[in-house]
């Protein structure tokens, strides 16, 4: 069958998105994903608050080749819903967990020592890494002073050595583009929970080209983590879970399509505010929410329009500048933005909101423009970088299809499995150029490991509008085939592909493969 008959099959076998999937007794709907949790106490007022900035994590120590940090895993009580504290699961005591900083090339080693009350995994979103430091999902960190659990029957079988007791360090080589990545929980089937409890964090990394470009720096490169939560009378985090004590995975049926929270967070804080000068700024946008997909927008949008200019993707910097009115953004995707603040007049609030979102769900938060003018010597450059995607499809040695579906007998699958530990539905060689095909029935963000790809096209046409650059996370949308190009190197091993829809992970849409 050629490539086109082939996608037209795929598209026309998930034809059953178009009118929805019985799921126990419910049709999941084909539109936007998840179900709204409500909070138990009052909401905070929008625009309250002042925007918090994530602290950066400082070195522990370095060397000529290596910078060495330390984090701790802990609870913290944090000030969200006013007169109420939520306690948090967080990195270091902070949600978001501290900054890591550091620049292409100079390898990183961090250390994380749990002292939760649950098994942890780390995984650094968008790392070229070693399978051994990528955060398997079974790769646990035990809790401090705790040398067995039940939820570790059965864990270390395909992989000796893969359990650790207390902590355990990563080693990130950083040999890849400026970008920006995140770093998360990813325990098999509690991945969800645990992120949405706290546990997420921004790994940063710059480099010379980056570096030699007139963009903002310093106080003007904000990364902004967008969150959507739910609280619980006592003001912690509401989740749905199946088993509150944490021994079985999952969620209430009702919210196995996603869990979506009716609180904004950026970083960390409901519906901020933001002073900023009459200036351009940077702003490094990361969807850290479970399931939540956002159409952003400027409102008012400044004249003339084009007011969100994408610099970089997911994998970093973009070829050229493109201007967007709006930018939808899934699950664990990155874009990094410029907004000229310049073009508005001192003094007017301007919102991000999201179109995608009704009620409270539809702000984001504000950027108030002061009366003070700055020096901006920065401008947008026609050029940002020679390392964008250009490879041949011609060039590719396979093409593998992936089939991201919901089975009635197996529940959330790929390629009608639920995944095994242990069991590879793919083995690329290092080094070979490659054709993956996504297909879906519902909305799925899929997320490939260790190295980024390029989008090829959406249902046999051209790629979409937020596909530019190197990608590692892309949103399939209902009844939708994407064709993706990718080439594995340097690191042989055990990987993940996989739904970045949290609870859609979280109930089996995993699968691994080893590159050889």
């Amino acid at each position: 069958m050629t490539r086109r008959g082939f996608l037209g099959s795929a598209i026309a076998a998930t034809g059953v998105a178009a009118t929805g999937w019985f799921a126990g007794g419910r049709l999941l709907g084909p539109g936007e994903p998840g179900r709204l949790l409500t909070s138990r106490v009052p909401l905070p007022r929008p625009y309250q608050v002042p925007l918090p900035k994530p602290p950066v994590l400082e070195p522990v120590r370095s060397d000529a080749t290596t910078d060495y940090f330390e984090i701790i895993q802990q609870q913290a009580d944090l000030d969200i819903v006013p007169g109420l504290r939520t306690r948090a699961w967080t990195y270091h005591g902070t949600f978001p967990g501290p900054s890591i900083v550091t620049r292409s090339g100079r390898r990183t080693v961090v250390r994380h020592r749990n002292e939760l009350p649950q098994p942890t995994v780390v995984h650094l979103h968008g790392g070229h890494t070693p399978a051994d430091s990528d955060g398997y999902p079974m790769d646990l960190i035990l809790p401090a002073g705790r040398h067995s659990d039940p939820m570790t029957s059965g864990h270390t079988d395909h992989h000796p050595g893969a359990v650790r007791h207390g902590e355990r360090d990563y080693t990130y080589p950083n040999q890849q583009r400026a970008a920006t990545l995140w770093y998360h929980d990813h325990r098999h089937g509690f991945t969800g929970h645990a992120v949405w409890q706290g546990l997420a964090g921004f790994h940063l990394i710059h480099d010379d080209e980056e570096d030699a470009l007139p963009l903002p720096t310093g106080p003007r490169d904000i990364p902004l983590m967008i969150a959507d939560r739910s609280f619980a009378e006592d003001g912690s985090f509401l989740y749905p879970l199946l088993d509150p004590t944490l021994r079985t995975h999952g969620v209430q049926d009702e919210y196995m399509n996603g869990v979506l929270g009716d609180v904004i967070l950026v970083n960390g804080a409901p519906w901020p505010v933001a002073p900023v000068s009459p200036a351009r700024y940077r702003l490094r946008l990361l969807n850290a929410s479970n399931a939540r997909r956002y159409r952003l927008e400027l409102d008012p949008q400044p004249p003339g329009g084009g007011g969100l200019v994408q610099i970089g993707s997911d994998g970093g910097l973009l070829a050229r500048p493109i201007r967007h009115d709006a930018l939808e953004i899934a699950p664990a995707e990155r874009f990094d933005i410029i907004v000229d603040f310049a073009r508005y007049r001192p003094g007017t609030r301007v919102r991000l909101v999201n179109r995608l979102g009704a009620g409270t769900t539809a702000e984001v938060m504000c950027f108030d423009i002061t009366e003070t003018a700055v020096r901006d010597d920065t401008y947008l450059p026609e050029r940002l970088s020679s390392s964008a995607p250009n490879r041949d499809p011609n060039r590719a040695t396979t093409t593998r299809s992936f089939h991201f579906q919901l089975r009635p007998d197996h529940g959330w699958t790929i390629n009608g499995l639920a995944y095994q530990p242990g069991r590879a539905l793919a083995r690329p060689r290092l080094g070979d150029t490659e054709i993956w095909r996504f297909v879906s029935d519902f909305h799925h963000p899929v997320h490939v490991h260790l190295d980024p790809f390029q989008v090829l096209s959406r249902n046999n046409r051209s790629p979409g509008p937020f596909d530019a650059g190197w990608k590692d996370t892309v949103d399939v949308r209902p009844s939708e085939a994407v064709e993706i190009l990718v080439r594995f190197t340097d690191h042989p091993g055990n990987f993940m592909l996989h739904c970045h829809n949290l609870e859609h992970e979280d109930m089996a849409m995993m699968a691994d493969f080893v590159t050889e």
